[in-house]
Formats: structure tokens, sequence, C-alpha cells
């Protein structure tokens, strides 16, 4: 069908048709096919433009016509609108100035914007100039409908204007502002005036749109916008205006007025966030500082007491505008990178906040209003806590303070104390001890509260453990009263912040006594909410960086029971979560200190949880419990057999490519499987190895854990070399080809170590898969690449030395296989002679010296060539180390292959038997390994008199003869 007027209109019809049939499904296929045809986009303008077509038709057009703007607007994209096209809907983009209905007038103001976002300034040099003089035309006819529009649009151009940052949108817009500035003002103050005299609900509307514009063009459209009269009048008009309507609220409460009120609110703030200097430099500075202030101070009750959302939201934007000021002050106008103001401006911002507002009265005064209103829990909260506790405590530990006045509060009073702390903390712990003993739960509740938040300032101020065991665990444990829960709730918090900053070893004890009986169940006043703040400050402490195990061993085996218990006891899935978390962190900062009878306790809860989160939507559970499982199987060690009925089957349930479960449990699915294979002490399950191919899709598809893959794929070749000859290891190899260019150095790490262990286990068939998978070509290109780091490069050289020590004349053939010229094994000798002083031990030194040597036993010539500067290195070597009879130095068994196994070991524990993969790894070593059983001595005088032996005597002259006169003399020495 061709693209006319009329089949368009059609086709619109037939999209709209209130039932679905094939007619329908025609029209939206040829609405699809016109998409890139010429002149659709303007045809669907004229519909929409079109005042007697029915509305949903207009409707449906706009719709579409906003849709291709966005997708063929761009002259690069493909099948893009023409640009002859482009300017007769340019020409008509404000026509529509008159549409009665509000919402398609919001959608063309969308199209609008995205064909401004385009062609301004270039191809639309005159947008603000077209747009200021339509808002002329339409105040002289005083057509409110068509300012109505207008304004719709500017508001919308401006947005969008006001996020491109690159190119030259932006800066024509602020070159431009001055142009439309004066008339917007104009309006807005017209509109005020009239709406505030008579109530219009239409001029309020449109004075609102006026408010609405300028607040993104005064704050995205002026630098400076101090310095122009213009926008500095407005800015003090509003705050009059501001005044106004809080005064009138009551009087005139209407959803507009409250529009109006949060508006004046975010042009404060934003001018505060684009250009802090400006807006202190204000003249209207002050008097928005103290309307904010009054506002906290006249509405704090009606917050408080009944929740007014409304004054709630004024009351946040309030504080989160000081909240600024004050960082403004305290860091000398260091706050945002936008700012354009010069040195002397910025001095004399801060200077005049620091004298003129926020003096040590004021900043008093701010605390007391805070710690009086809004850091107490409102009644609100209360009743939340009493109905509801697991929603409200969650809701509490979540909350992000920017949209709840409490956590505001909390995170203001954290600045001020902070900030302010040379002439606030002697002032804070003075009202600490005079109103700690007030019999006003709620009061004493926020004291508390203050001193939780003000820890990192005033902590050098404080004897914090004679406190904890004065004040703090006494409180705590006081039962005398029902509200005695809001105590222990806050103490707990307290807790959280103090004990990571002071608090000595003894007193971390007394604090796990206090939690467990914060948890006590046969304690009623300890409530949900009370045993999960305990829960929350267990996890805090047991995971800091000063726990110790052992002071927490004697009540270890009490809290996995309680937390054990605990869990059932909750009903939301975010709280069995917390639980969960904690009881984790538990098992993992305990090894091995849990008794096996709560292991295996722990253990014994798994498979139900489990099976009801499939039932349930409580699958984010299975996460936690996958955790769980693998800080199990560490911990149980040599008897991590135990899980395997359990965990085994979950390997496959996480870890299958096609398991539904698979996006959601993959990778904790395989931080399990690697505890398995690191903890399972001898034979190895037959299920392991049979899910050894999952290792390929986690390769391919879980490149940002590739370590954590990679741990598993060494893993397997301490358990069965084997694998690696198969189709399987084969897919892993080719894979690693691909990846080992760009491999990071935890990546790289891995790699190395797996493939040394894997050469020592080497047979002719894994040598031949190495060649045919690409892995040894991938191989010698990393040695021969100048962009790599010499330190990574001998990583990599690290197992070409070992692989030329097991079988030095299948290296050569490999390297056939690689380039038949005898320049890459030159290359390569090159960068490996050149790198070897890189190495950073003497382990990784012999290592490379015993594959060279045996290089040199086979006699290639390109190799002899180099045989000087090799043998050069080996008598280095002799003399930096001192090998026993048996070839071992102390200095080789630092820098194992295994640098990376305190993901899951903490070594440093004496306490910690070593896992399974450990002493595989050790029994590899011992029993394979030419570094620890080889005298270095020995093996160079092998190979002169295998030389010699193979040589005639004319030929092993020549050789000595090209090398340098101190390797002969080292030789002579050697030798005698």
């Amino acid at each position: 069908m061709d693209l006319t007027l009329e089949s368009l209109i059609q086709a619109l019809q037939a999209s709209c048709s209130a039932e679905r049939g094939p007619d329908q499904d025609a029209a939206e296929a040829q609405l699809k096919h016109w998409e890139t045809a010429p002149g659709y986009h303007f045809q669907l303008q004229t519909v929409y433009l079109d005042l007697n077509q029915p509305l949903q038709i207009r409707w449906l057009a706009i719709i579409c016509f906003k849709n291709g703007v966005e997708k063929y607007w761009r002259a690069s994209r493909q099948n893009s609108i023409g640009k002859d096209e482009k300017v007769a809907i340019r020409a008509r983009v404000f026509d529509a100035i008159s549409e009665a209905n509000t919402q398609l007038a919001i959608q063309n103001a969308h199209a609008c914007a995205r064909i401004v976002r385009f062609d301004f300034p270039t191809e639309w040099p005159t947008l603000f100039e077209d747009t200021e003089a339509l808002l002329q035309t339409a105040l002289l006819a005083n057509n409110v409908v068509q300012l109505h529009n207008l304004l719709i649009a500017l508001n919308q151009i401006v947005k969008t204007l006001a996020l491109v940052r690159i190119g030259r949108a932006r800066h024509a817009m602020q070159a431009k502002a001055g142009l439309i500035t004066p008339t917007l003002i104009r309006l807005y103050t017209r509109f005020f005036q009239e709406w505030t005299r008579s109530m219009d609900l239409t001029a309020m509307e449109v004075g609102y749109l006026c408010l609405k514009t300028l607040r993104r063009v005064v704050v995205e459209g002026y630098e400076q916008p101090h310095k122009d009269q213009d926008v500095a009048e407005f800015v003090a008009h509003t705050v009059a205006h501001f005044q106004l309507l809080v005064r009138e609220h009551g009087k005139y409460s209407s959803d507009l007025l409250e529009k109006y009120v949060k508006g004046y609110g975010k042009l404060y703030y934003n001018l505060l966030s684009a250009n802090a200097t400006a807006f202190v430099l204000m003249p209207c500075l002050k008097d928005v500082v103290m309307s904010f202030l009054s506002i906290l101070e006249n509405q704090a009750q009606a917050i408080y007491e009944a929740g007014d959302d409304f004054w709630e939201a004024v009351a946040i934007r309030a504080v989160m505008v000081l909240k600024k000021l004050i960082g403004f002050v305290y860091k000398k106008g260091a706050m945002t990178l936008r700012q354009k103001s010069d040195k002397k401006e910025i001095d004399a911002a801060v200077a005049m906040l620091s004298s003129q507002i926020f003096t040590p009265e004021l900043i008093k005064h701010l605390i007391d209003l805070v710690i009086a209103w809004y850091l107490k829990l409102k009644p609100s909260d209360l009743e939340s806590w009493s109905l509801e506790p697991e929603e409200w405590v969650n809701e509490e530990l979540s909350t992000s303070w920017e949209y709840q006045i409490r956590p505001c509060a909390e995170n203001f009073f954290q600045d001020l104390i902070s900030f302010f702390k040379d002439f606030l903390t002697e002032y804070i712990l003075h009202k600490i001890s005079n109103e700690l003993l007030s019999d006003n739960v709620l009061t004493k509740d926020a004291i508390l509260a203050t001193f939780q938040l003000a820890s990192s300032a005033i902590c050098d101020a404080v004897d914090f453990d004679t406190l904890l065991t004065t004040v703090f665990i006494p409180e705590a444990l006081r039962n005398d009263l029902s509200e005695s829960r809001l105590i222990k709730r806050r103490v707990c918090l307290i807790l959280s912040e103090w004990v990571p900053i002071k608090c000595a070893r003894e007193s971390r004890v007394a604090i796990f006594r206090l939690l467990l009986a914060l948890l006590d169940p046969a304690n009623p006043i300890n409530d949900k909410v009370v045993k999960l703040t305990a829960v929350q400050t267990l996890s805090h402490i047991v995971d800091d960086w000063e726990f110790n195990k052992h002071d927490f061993q004697p009540f270890l085996d009490d809290y996995v029971r309680i937390l054990i218990r605990t869990l059932p006891e909750m009903e939301l899935t975010e709280s069995k979560l917390f639980v969960l978390r904690t009881l984790s962190i538990v098992i993992e900062r305990c090894n091995p200190l849990l008794s096996r009878e709560n292991l295996m306790n722990i253990l014994a809860i798994v498979p139900d949880l489990w099976k009801r989160s499939n039932e349930s939507a409580e699958l984010i559970l299975k996460n936690s419990l996958l955790r769980v499982l693998k800080h199990l199987t560490v911990s149980l060690n040599e008897n991590s057999p135990e899980t395997y009925a359990i965990s085994l089957p979950l390997i496959s349930v996480c870890c299958t490519e096609s398991s539904e479960l698979y996006s959601l449990l993959s990778e904790d699915g395989y931080e399990l499987w690697a505890a398995i294979l690191l903890n399972f002490p001898d034979s190895t399950p037959d299920q392991l190895v049979a899910e050894f191919p999952l290792v390929v899709p986690g390769l391919l598809n879980s490149t940002e854990i590739l370590p954590l893959i990679l741990t598993i794929v060494r893993s397997y070749a301490l358990i069965s070399p084997d694998l690696f000859v198969s189709d399987t290891g084969m897919e892993v190899f080719r894979v690693l080809s691909g990846y080992l260019p760009n491999m990071r150095d935890d990546s790289l790490i891995l790699f190395a170590s797996t493939f040394e262990i894997l050469v020592l286990n080497s047979s002719e068939k894994f040598l031949a898969v190495m060649v045919e998978s690409g892995l040894f070509s991938a191989m010698i290109s990393y040695c021969l690449d100048e962009n790599e780091s010499p330190i990574s490069v001998n990583k990599v050289l690290m197992v070409v030395s070992r692989l030329v020590f097991a079988q030095p004349a299948l290296f050569l053939q490999m390297m056939t296989h690689v380039s038949s010229s005898p320049d890459m094994l030159s290359k390569v000798l090159e960068n490996w002679l050149k790198y070897f002083s890189n190495n950073g031990n003497p382990r990784n030194k012999k290592i490379s010296i015993l594959g060279l040597l045996a290089l040199v036993r086979s006699k290639n010539e390109t190799v002899l060539y180099v045989a000087s500067p090799i043998f050069a290195k080996a008598f280095e070597l002799l003399e930096e180390v001192n090998e026993s009879a048996s070839g071992d130095a102390e200095s080789y068994h630092r820098d194992f292959a295994f640098e990376f196994d305190d993901v899951y070991i903490y070594e440093e524990s004496p306490d910690i038997k070593p896992s399974g993969e450990k002493l595989r790894y050790k029994a590899l070593i011992a029993a394979k390994d030419p570094v620890h059983k080889l005298l270095l001595k020995d093996y160079i005088k092998e190979t002169v008199n295998f030389l010699r032996a193979e040589f005639n005597d004319e030929d092993f002259n020549k050789f000595m003869a090209i090398l340098e006169t101190h390797v002969v003399d080292s030789f002579l020495l050697l030798m005698s």
C-alpha cells in the first residue's frame, strides 16, 4: 500500500480497533513498514495537528511520531528522516500550542524536545527567539491554553538541553537564556499575583509551569546566576512567595499549592548544588536559610506527632539545603567540579556564612532542635514496631537518608558534629550526661542516638570501655519497663558504631555476653526488632578486623544454636537473609572452632529452607544457603564429605547452563563447587568428576569471575590430570587460548599455577592437546608480546620452562607447529633470558634455569648460540642459593603456585588444618618437582658431561670456544 494521508489515517484507525484481529495486525505491520518511507513522519504530524480527527487516532499518531523522531531523526541513523522533511516538521512543531488535551500536549512537548536535542543550535539556531515570540503573542492575546502548552514544551526543551555534556547545545542554551528569562519571570509574576488574589486554578497551574521552567532555566542557563539582576530579583521574589505560601498553607491547602512550596525548595537546592558560591552570594540567602529554619522549628511537632507527609518533605529539603551550606563552609568552597567562581568570591561566601549565619550559637541551636524533635522515634515508628516489626527494622536498615526525616536528621547531625567538633564535642557530652537520666524513654533514646552518631568525632574525648560497663550494658539489661526494648535496640546500634573505632579486647568479651542475653528467646522484651538489631551488631563485630575468634569461642556454640532457633521465627525473606548472612560470617570467621555437632545442626536446616524457597517467592534465600554451605564445607575440611548428600546435587542445579536457576545462583554455585574441590580429603567422588564439563560454560559465560572458574580448573588439575586430555579438556584449552592475551594478573597467576601442575603430570597426549587447541601457540605469542610486562611474561615462561624440562625434544617439535622458522625460537630465547632477572624469587629462577639447560641438551643450534648467557645465569643462581644435598633450599619454599589460597583458607591461623588440596599439591611437589629434588650444581655438571659425550672433541672444543671466559672459568672450578 502506498503512503498517502488517507491510507495512513486508515491504518491508524485499524490499529486503534478495540478488538484484536487480522486487520489490526495488518495495519500495525503496515505502520512498521512505513517507518522508513519518506514523508511518513510529516504525515503523522499532519494527522496529529488535525483537530477534526478522532482523539484516539491523534493519540496514536503523536506516539508514533515521537518514537520515530527518537529513532530516525539523527542524520547518521540508517533510513534517517530526510533534510527537507525535517525542515517541514520543524516549521509546524509549535502549531499544536492550542491543543486542549493536556496529555497530547505533553507528548508533543516530548517530541519537540527530541528534535531540539538533535538540531539545536546548528539546524535550529532561532529556537529560543521563536519560543519567546510565541510566548509574547500568547501573552498579548491572553491565551492561557497556548501559554500552558508552550511552557510544557519549553520545560522539556530546557530539561533535555541541560543533560547535554558534549557538544554545543548546552553552551548555546546558556547564551540564549537571557533572552527568554525576563519573559518567563513576567509570566510567573503575573499568574502568581492572579491566583493568589482569586485562587483561580488555571492561573495557578500556568504559574506553576512558569516556576518549574524557571527552576531549570535559572540553574542550567547561567554559570553565575548571582551576577544577573533579573535572576537575583526573581529568586528574591520567590523567597517572599515561599514564605507567604508556607504561612497560608492551612488556609489554601491544595496539592498544587504544595507543589509550589516544594518547587521553591528544589529551586534553592538545585542552585546550591550547581554553583554553591553563586547561591551563597545571592542577596536573599539569609532569608532562604531563615525560612527553612522557621519551617524546621514551627512544623516540628506536626511532623513528629501527625507524620504530615507534606511538611516532612519540606523539612527534608530544608535539612538538605542546610547540610550543603554547612559542608560548603567546612570544605572552604571545594564542593563541585562546576565551580566557576574565583577564589575571592569563594572566600567571601565562606566568610559571610561563617560570620553572619552559621555562628556557634546557631549550630548549637540546630543540634538542640534535631535532638528535641527529629532524632526521636515517632508515634508512627512505635506503631510499626509493634504491628510490623520485621518490616520496620528492615526499612530502618535499608532506607536512604534523603527520603525520611529521621535518617536525614541523623545524617545532618553527623555532619554538624564532624565539621564543628572543636566546640560541639564538649556541648554534646554535657547534654548527654545531663539528659541521660530522663524518665522519658524516647528522650533517652534520642540522647543515646547522639552518642551513636557522634562516634567518630568524640571518640578521643570519651572512655568508651568505662561507659560500656557502667552505662550501656546495665541499661541494655534492664527489663523493668516495656519500653526497655527501645534502649536495648539503641545500645546495639551504639555498639555497631563504636566497637570498630574504640573498644578494648576485654570489652568485646562483655559485648559477646550482652548480645547473647539480647537474643535470649526466654526474655519477652527481646522482640523481633531487638533480636534483628542484635544480629546486625553481631555480624559487624564478628566481621571486624580486630575480631578474635578465641575470645568468642566460649560463646560460639550458644550463638549458633540461638541463630538457628531465631531463623524460623522470622517471616520476611529479608529477615531470614540477615540471620543466614550473620550465621555464614560466624562460620567463616570462627573456622575451625565450631563443634562438629553444631556444624551438622547448621547443615540440617539447609534442605528444608531450600525446599521451602522453591515453593515461595524466596528464591534469593538460595544464594545465602549456598554461602552457608560453602563455609560449612571449609570448616568441616577433611569431614566435608558430610555435606555431599546436600551440596553435590546443587552443583548441577546451579552451574548447568540450561538450569532455570543458572542466572541467579551460578556464582554462588561456583563458590560452593570450588570449596568442595578444595577440601575433599582423598578419593574423588564420581559425581565431581562427572561435573567437570560444566567448567566450559563457566569459562564462557562468567568472565567477570574468571579467577573463581580458574580455581575450579586448577583443582581438577590436581585431582585428575587425565580429564584434560578429553574433549572437555580440549575445549577448556581453546577458551583459555582466547583469554590469555587479555588476562588480568589474578587470572594469569591461576592460569600459570594450573599449567605448572598439569605439566608435572604431562604426557605426549597432553602436549598434543595443548598444540591442537591453540593454547601453546597463544602462550608463545604472549611471551613475544612486547606490550606485556616482564613479570606477566615470566608467569607464562614458568609453564614453558617446566614443559621444556619434561619434554625438550617435544617442545622443539611443538615450536615447529607455531613457526617453521628458527627465528621464532630465537626470539623466545631472547625474551626468556632478557626477563630472567625479573623473576621474583630463587624458586622461579631455578625452574627457568632447568628448562634452559634442558634445551641446551637438545643440541639445537639456535639454543647453543645462547648457551653462554644460559650457563652464566645458572652460575649466578648457584651463588645466590645454598642448596642441600638433595637440591632443596629454604628459599624454594616461598611463593608457591597457590598464592591466593586465602580466598578459602585462613593460613594465618595455626589451628586450621591444611585443606585436601594443599596436601595434594605438596604431595605432587614432593614427588615430581625437580626444583626440590635436583641439585642444580649436579645438573650443570651433567649437562656439560652430556654435551662432551654427544660431541666429538673438535665440536666440543668449538662449543667451549663460544663461551665467555668467565663461564669457562666457572666450568673449570665446578668440574674440579
